[in-house]
């Protein structure tokens, strides 16, 4: 009887055993440590049979199950394998981590895989610009231009169909007005940047800032145990001559990197517009021509070190300088509506003078806790900008004979200093467990902006000191964010994830002319929520929510008033209210190539700059307003044509439909389609691959945005590329805006009376660029382990 017994213990703990499921998990990350996502890993038997199959998440994580066993692990990625191991599994087993080399060496030959165009990933679309062709020699602003899915208009960046979006680089937020924020980026060499990432549903790690999205510029470092040099100048052509100089260094080994850039440039445009007024009496016609040059320079600076083998630490600056004057003469005619004849004139010449500065540093540390991806990492910046702008102008009214009328002179001096200071800390703590990946931390930050105006009125001749308009004006503004975010792969084929971010502002603005005081303080919560589907390779189904804040500009919370005649002032509004928006979105996803989207945005408290007419007076006031509450829903798609290694090409639409609930009394509620069609190619014409071509076109149908109605607009870029002396020496030719056809006609009722302006930034123009290329990718250094040895790179993360 002892002896039954003891047979059926020995089966029931066999049973146990067999029955038993073990966990093999590992973190993918290429050779700047950053994850590398759908990466697939197989669990084979003895007989190479598929046991079991996972791929990596977005953090480079995977985790996969089976009993007790003789298995082989296989990784890979797009037919090349990066691991094939045996294992005996009777126990979890962590393979830390996996490393995934950008070079792969065959029986002595080198061979160079060569990135992707473009990437989609869960939550974000990444453009490799080493890979584009059109962007050597040009800004960080070109680069912008040649991505898929945004749109750059008039110096400003949007996301297709979502909006005005923030830029980042490398992660930090560049709080800008848009003008500023172009300067900025040209000064930003498009061969520094490394990637574009397009991120439509931010996770809860990022600030909650940004309407309906955030783009974000990561720059380049260099390879391990490397250093290259680049040296670049371009030429454009387009009404006037500009011209830039650029040259980058990256060095990295053992410990060390440094990352260093420097551009110059100048930039000379003539740039016009022609705007209508349709007052119930008369109506008005404007005519601007601008003559602008700016001169730019932009540094930046990076060291990063391995202090041991889990602690990182580094220290970045950007810096960009800028000195920009501009000339314009506006000439309005006013005409009688009857007889459709002029009665008189407004003749005003102006000149404008800005010097924007600005320096951000970052100082960062990151600690590895074990080799299972747990990191810990700080961040401490600080951004200083000062802008001295200067503007004067001086007119007359005319008669219907062009005389000048009596006593109708008007003429003044503007002079503003704008001082911002932002300091700030954040925490994040990554930690990726069997049961789940968990992400959290905290920031803090403080903003303090100064501006001081002088105004000076020449009516008499003489410079005399407005004390109405002159003002000085000081906004303090606190943030503080605690978030808390949790991911994971429910089966095989199903991902979740779940973020939740706390923010807190405090704001008080003070206006020392007006004696006027304003506070406002809020705290508001702001999820996010991803769940994906992938039932085989080659389809994913996904679902993202996401809410933001678009806080207001700086400067828009300042009340002064400024007068540029006596039919047109400006003012800003302290009254002003964050905007609130809710995202959601379903996107498919097929073979990685084709993927689709169907959108819904909601804003609550949308505000924006608009100009409103006075019927009564005919005098049009210029300021920041809460006007709507809005919405719209869309549908995207795009494919991604790769069939032949000759031709890269990504085509897409984007069409919404948008409504505006006005909540004011001189914008009426409204609504609109709107449609965006885009295609972007890339050619490579030769064997050797030293020939390149790119085509880009979009076309701007007819279409509503917000209050706005917008004609249709076309844009056409043409360029080619040769790689000459083994490889080094890049001479790139680009054709922009070849069909000079943007133009748009915008238009938008206030007070029930017509504005329409069509303007032309003197964009057709043809570039020049040469770019040569140096430097020694084989420094000698001590032998290292892949994966726990090599140096973490911010850049990458």
């Amino acid at each position: 009887m002892k002896q039954i017994i003891f047979l059926l213990a020995v089966l029931v703990c066999q049973a146990r055993v067999s029955g038993q499921h073990f966990t093999i998990r590992g973190k993918v990350v290429n050779a700047q440590h950053a994850p590398v996502e759908f990466v697939y890993v197989s669990l084979l038997s003895k007989d190479s049979a598929l046991v079991q199959r996972t791929a990596t998440d977005s953090t480079g994580l995977f985790i996969i199950k089976s009993g007790t066993g003789n298995y082989r692990l296989v990784v890979e990625q797009f037919g090349r394998e990066f691991l094939n191991k045996t294992l005996l599994l009777n126990g979890d087993m962590d393979m830390g981590i996996i490393t995934i080399n950008e070079m792969a060496e065959l029986g002595g030959i080198t061979i160079a895989s060569r990135k992707k165009l473009v990437e989609q990933k869960v939550d974000r679309l990444v453009f490799n610009v080493e890979q584009a062709t059109a962007i050597t020699g040009g800004t960080a602003l070109d680069a912008l231009k040649a991505t898929p899915t945004v749109r750059v208009q008039n110096d400003m960046v949007s996301i297709v169909g979502k909006g005005e979006v923030l830029v980042m680089v490398d992660d930090r937020l560049q709080r800008m007005s848009p003008e500023d924020l172009a300067a900025f980026l040209r000064s930003i060499p498009a061969d520094n940047i490394k990637s574009i990432e397009v991120i439509t549903a931010p996770p809860a790690k990022y600030d909650a800032e940004g309407n309906s999205g955030l783009i974000n510029i990561r720059l380049k470092s260099a390879r391990k145990n490397s250093w290259n040099a680049n040296l670049g100048t371009s030429y454009t052509q387009k009404t006037y001559a500009s011209n830039n100089l650029q040259g980058l260094f990256n060095y990295n080994r053992d410990r060390l990197a440094v990352q260093a850039s420097v551009s110059k440039s100048k930039d000379k445009l003539l740039t016009s517009s022609e705007g209508h007024i349709f007052y119930p009496g008369e109506w008005w016609k404007q005519e601007v021509s601008n003559k602008s040059v700016s001169h730019i320079w932009g540094l930046g600076l990076g060291v990063d070190y391995k202090m041991s083998r889990q602690w990182s630490s580094g220290i970045k600056y950007l810096g960009s300088f800028t000195d920009k004057t501009s000339a314009n003469n506006p000439f309005t005619t006013r005409f009688d509506h009857v007889s459709g004849l002029p009665t008189s004139y407004i003749r005003t010449a102006a000149d404008a003078g800005n010097k924007p500065v600005m320096h951000s540093i970052n100082w960062y540390h990151t600690v590895a806790l074990g080799t299972a991806g747990k990191t810990i990492s700080v961040d401490i910046d600080h951004f200083n900008y000062r802008k001295k702008d200067r503007r004067f102008f001086a007119g007359n009214e005319l008669d219907e004979q062009k005389n000048n009328i009596p006593n109708s002179f008007f003429s003044s001096t503007n002079s503003n200093i704008n001082k911002v200071q932002n300091y700030s800390g954040k925490i994040d703590v990554t930690l990726p467990y069997q049961w789940a990946n968990i992400s959290f931390g905290g920031k803090i930050a403080y903003t303090n902006t100064n501006n001081d105006l002088v105004v000076y009125d020449h009516h008499t001749g003489e410079p005399v000191l407005n004390t109405d308009q002159s003002n000085m004006f000081n906004y303090k503004e606190y943030n503080e964010a605690l978030y808390f975010s949790a991911g994971k792969k429910l089966h095989e084929k199903w991902e979740t994830q779940l973020g939740l971010r706390m923010e807190a502002t405090q704001t008080h603005g003070y206006s020392k002319n007006l004696d006027q005081e304003n506070k406002n303080k809020y705290v508001r919560l702001f999820p996010t929520a991803y769940i994906t589907y992938v039932p085989d390779q080659r389809n994913s189904f996904s679902f993202n929510y996401s809410r933001r804040i678009r806080r207001p500009d700086f400067e828009y919370l300042n009340p002064f008033v400024i007068r540029t005649s006596p039919y047109f002032y400006s003012e800003g509004n302290p009254f002003l209210q964050p905007s609130f928006i809710d995202n959601l979105e379903f996107s498919y996803i097929n073979n990685q190539k084709w993927v689709s989207s169907v959108y819904y945005s909601g804003v609550k408290d949308f505000g924006q700059e608009l100009s409103i007419a006075d019927p009564v007076t005919n005098i049009t006031r210029q300021t920041p307003v809460n006007y709507a509450n809005t919405f719209q829903l869309g549908l995207s798609s795009y494919y991604h044509f790769s069939k032949w290694t000759w031709w890269n090409s990504f085509s897409g639409f984007n069409m919404n439909y948008q409504h505006v609930q006005s909540k004011t009394r001189f914008i009426t509620s409204v609504d609109g389609l709107n449609a965006y069609l885009y295609t972007n190619n890339d050619f490579t014409l030769n064997k050797r691959k030293t020939f390149f071509a790119g085509l880009n076109y979009a076309v701007q149908l007819p279409g509503r945005y917000q209050v706005f109605h917008i004609s249709s607009m076309h844009m056409l870029d043409v360029s080619v590329k040769f790689l000459l002396l083994d490889k080094k020496l890049s001479l790139t030719l680009v054709g922009e805006d070849l069909l000079n056809a943007q133009r748009p006609l915008i238009t938008y009722y206030s007070n029930s009376i017509k504005n329409n302006v069509r303007s032309y930034g003197d964009t057709r123009g043809f570039r020049v660029s040469l770019s040569y290329k140096f430097g020694n990718n084989a420094i000698k250094a001590k032998q290292r382990n892949a994966g726990n040895e090599e140096e973490r790179n911010r850049v990458g993360l």
